[in-house]
Parts: structure tokens; C-alpha cells; sequence
């Protein structure tokens, strides 16, 4: 088995894990503004805990996005750097590919056919969404309104994500009718490890590993602010 070390910060919560064989060794903290400060420390933790170098590593999995726009540039940047100063692979990871691949992995009794949509509070009054169809599924991803959600009506659904609370008054009305409350479900840095080690995310560079935000980054010119 591959062994790595996987890092995300796409929502509120930081989570680091390491793979080493079968055993996983997990840190995480609730702390938006604590982001860039508590992430190098806890790769350190976890390291020393395994008894392992960064340059035993075989890669290091991150949370790519979508998400909060802060929290993946300084997920990405931390990835990059400890890859480029140890001539290591980079395995980006979507955040909403983390949260399918868990309720999927977690359930026991889902029907073959069932939907996972995940979510993630976009802000702004949108959410980051994409409908999948089975574990290893990489669908399109989206951001829209909650109320312009598109999922398949034909199959058993469970929503899936963070933050969504706000957002269900404005489900589409079948989704209100089903009755279906999402489940919370973090990006997790287990789960990113799986996902890598399932062969379903390509390796890449620290020249071409970055963000995927979904939404474009919008700036206003100084004349029109």
C-alpha cells in the first residue's frame, strides 16, 4: 500500500491523516482562522507518532476543492511545498468526491442504485454540488442557487455535505416533498486517502497542482469599487 499523508481545509474543519500500511494516524481541528498556523504542527504530530520521515512518503494527497477559497490556497500551498522539497507526487482530491466516497464507504444497506448528492455551502447564497452515482463516480461539479439543484429523481438520493441547514427552505419542492434531510458530512483526510489509494485520482506536479474552485474568483476594478 501507497503510504501517505493527506491534508485538507476546505470547510471549517482542518483534518491531516497519515497512511502507513493499515494503519491510519488522524489529527483534525475546528478553527477557520487557526488554518495556516495548526496545519504544519499537526503533519509534524502525526509523523513523529508513526516514527516517519516526509521523505519515506510515496505522496501527499489534498483536499482540492471546491470550498472556502482561503482554506484550499492554503491547503494547496502547504501540499506544495512539502512535495517540492521532497520530490514527491501530489494527489488533488475533490472535496465533494471526498463526502460521496464516505457515505458510500460508511453505508451497508444502500440500494445499487443510489444517488449521493454532495454539497458544500457556497456562500452568497449558493451551494457546490454534484450528483453521484456509485463510489468511484467523478461527475461534473457545480455551483448554483439550492433551489436550481439537479439530481435524479428516478433513483433512492441521499444528500450529503456541511452547512446546508440554511439552505432548506429553498430545496426544490420533490426534494421537500421526499422529506430528505441532509446528513452532515465532512471532506475528510481518511477518506482522501482512500480515494487516492483506489487508484482514482491521478497523480500531478507542484507545478500543476491547484485550486479547483468552481466558482471564478471575482475582483472589482479600484475605479469601480
Amino acid at each position: 500500500m501507497m503510504t501517505l499523508l493527506a491534508i485538507d481545509t476546505s470547510t471549517e474543519r482542518a483534518s491531516v491523516a497519515l497512511a502507513v500500511g493499515d494503519s491510519i494516524f488522524y489529527d483534525e481541528k475546528h478553527s477557520v482562522r487557526e488554518h495556516a498556523m495548526c496545519l504544519l504542527p499537526m503533519v509534524e504530530g502525526l509523523l513523529a507518532a508513526a516514527s516517519l520521515s516526509l521523505s519515506q512518503l510515496d505522496g501527499i494527497a489534498f483536499g482540492c476543492g471546491p470550498g472556502s477559497f482561503t482554506g484550499l490556497r492554503i491547503t494547496c500551498s502547504i501540499a506544495k511545498a512539502l512535495a517540492y522539497a521532497h520530490d514527491l507526487p501530489l494527489y488533488p482530491v475533490s472535496s465533494l468526491a471526498a463526502i460521496a466516497n464516505e457515505v458510500y464507504h460508511a453505508a451497508t444497506d444502500l440500494k445499487p442504485d443510489t444517488h449521493v448528492l454532495a454539497m458544500l455551502d457556497a456562500r452568497m447564497q449558493q451551494v457546490y454540488w454534484a450528483d453521484f452515482t456509485h463510489i468511484n463516480d467523478l461527475p461534473t461539479e457545480h455551483v448554483s442557487a439550492a433551489e436550481d439543484v439537479v439530481w435524479s429523481s428516478a433513483a433512492p438520493l441521499i444528500i450529503a455535505g456541511v452547512g446546508l441547514d440554511a439552505y432548506a427552505p429553498f430545496w426544490p419542492p420533490s426534494l421537500q416533498t421526499l422529506g430528505l434531510m441532509p446528513q452532515q458530512v465532512y471532506p475528510d483526510a481518511r477518506t482522501m486517502i482512500r480515494v487516492v489509494r483506489a487508484g482514482n485520482v491521478q497523480a500531478v506536479s507542484t507545478c500543476e497542482a491547484l485550486p479547483v474552485y468552481v466558482r471564478e474568483l471575482q475582483f472589482k476594478p479600484v475605479e469601480a469599487q
